[in-house]
């Protein structure tokens, strides 16, 4: 097909992002496009050798500025579906954040989850109205028919009480610690007067919520709890709560799978609160030290605010006994909105709207001259570049491994991933269509020396099975 196009979608965290994008890829494969999932840290290796018609990031920011710039520069077209659709404290803050610390102004195409993120982005100037699309982010299409038949069980019994915990900044996975921590909120925008606050007060809540586990565990001895850190927390942190028999803590797994099966959901400021709703899970936030700074304002919204451990405790005991009472009026109606607010709708067809986008702009970049008046990447960026396609992948990597940063050859690790598993994703999803029509993936290889040299191997393209 010598006009087919191609994209490639760029996986940040396959923990929670990798399934909405096998979604969103099939959906463009089923329409002729050839799709490439690139991993996040090996794009400036891969989509350079690939030239798409067009990549679709996971966020503009500071850190891959001058990759946008070389995309652009070689004629590629550029859009962002942002895995934070619902990042800050509110949908104008997001914007300004968006504007200000990314490269809007290089773009083709720009996906927002809702409505409330459309409007902020247009009220700030954020990014052109005719490339600005409210779309729904695909991963969550699985809480919706009939992808929620998509979804993988957990290898725990069903009626669990879930508890989703949210502190990377003071648990990190990665990191050295909250002194980097600090560094990555302020590279993100914020100020350092505002990240060392959020550190403190995180550092409180998070020993906060464990206590309350420990006390949760022991005055429910027959009840099974799952704790499930954030995927950029430290699991091993959680350890003391395996004294007891009937406590797990999980960090396998998307949260949309392990809400679909929980008698209840217990957080604080985690949007997984806005899943749980629209899963029909009942979501109880620990408000009680909750602070302004960490307020993540529509998952307190979307839950029933608890206020002490007495009425936690309580409240668990009606919801296990399926005697809890419905939400006041104002908390259902405010649900509703928030979904369409932040999410446009939980219809199952994000991955839809977003394919339709993504073909708009290729269909309108055609033909068009793409890599005039791009600023040149900078001085470090160009570098880097050169030193890229001067060495090859193995070359690069080897030297990143022998004199580089352990945290970030653990991020690497950590946002990889596997043949397996994205045909593990397809089978579901196959399974669940309506089409009937079944895909298969395989590595992103090529026989010439150039494309060998170049490619990181890591790359999966989506064929449809003949």
């Amino acid at each position: 097909m010598p006009d087919q196009p191609h994209v490639c979608l760029i996986v940040d965290n396959p923990l929670r992002d990798l399934e909405g994008l096998v979604l969103l890829g099939r959906e463009l494969a089923t329409r002729g496009v050839k799709v490439t999932l690139v991993p996040m840290y090996e794009q400036g290796f891969d989509v350079p050798a690939l030239q798409p018609d067009l990549v679709l990031l996971n966020y503009t920011r500071p850190n891959n500025a001058d990759l946008i710039k070389r995309y652009k520069r070689a004629g590629m077209l550029v859009g962002v579906l942002d895995t934070e659709g619902i990042g800050g404290n509110n949908a104008d803050e997001f914007a300004k954040l968006v504007k200000a610390a990314g490269s809007p102004g290089l773009l083709d195409l720009y996906c927002v989850w809702g409505q409330a993120q459309r409007d902020a982005f247009l009220k700030h100037g954020t990014v052109p109205a005719h490339i600005l699309h409210a779309t729904g982010c695909p991963r969550y299409d699985f809480c919706a028919g009939p992808w929620r038949a998509a979804l993988s069980k957990p290898s725990v019994e069903t009626d669990y009480v879930l508890l989703n915990t949210n502190f990377p900044s003071v648990n990190p996975r990665f990191s050295q610690g909250p002194d980097d921590e600090v560094e990555t909120i302020v590279n993100a925008g914020y100020s350092r007067e505002y990240a060392n606050q959020v550190i403190v007060e995180a550092r409180h809540a998070y020993q906060s919520t464990l206590a309350m586990s420990k006390k949760l565990a022991e005055h429910f001895p027959d009840v099974h709890f799952v704790l499930r850190p954030h995927p950029f927390e430290n699991i091993r942190s959680y350890d003391a709560l395996a004294a007891y028999p009937n406590f797990e803590v999980r960090q396998e797994g998307t949260s949309i799978e392990w809400i679909n099966r929980a008698r209840l959901l217990i957080h604080q400021n985690c949007s997984t609160a806005i899943e749980a709703t629209m899963l029909n899970v009942e979501p109880l936030s620990m408000e009680w030290f909750n602070t302004p700074a960490l307020r993540v304002q529509a998952a307190a919204q979307v839950s029933r605010a608890v206020t002490s451990e007495s009425d936690l405790i309580a409240l668990v005991e009606e919801g296990l006994e399926r005697r809890m009472l419905s939400v006041a009026e104002e908390t259902a109606q405010f649900r509703r909105q928030i979904i369409r607010d932040l999410f446009t709708a939980v219809d199952g067809a994000s991955s839809i709207r977003v394919a339709d986008a993504i073909l708009e702009t290729i269909a309108a970049g055609r033909g068009k001259a793409r890599s005039g008046a791009v600023p040149r990447p900078s001085l470090r960026g160009r570098a880097v570049a050169m030193a890229r396609a001067t060495l090859g992948y193995k070359a690069t990597s080897a030297l990143r491994r022998r004199f580089g940063s352990p945290e970030i050859e653990r991020r690497r690790l950590a946002k990889s991933f596997t043949v397996d598993l994205v045909g593990a994703v397809l089978d579901r999803i196959d399974a669940a269509s309506l089409d009937g029509r079944r895909f298969s993936v395989h590595r992103v290889v090529d026989d010439t020396r150039r494309m060998a040299a170049a490619v990181s191997g890591a790359s999966l393209q989506l064929t449809e099975a003949s």
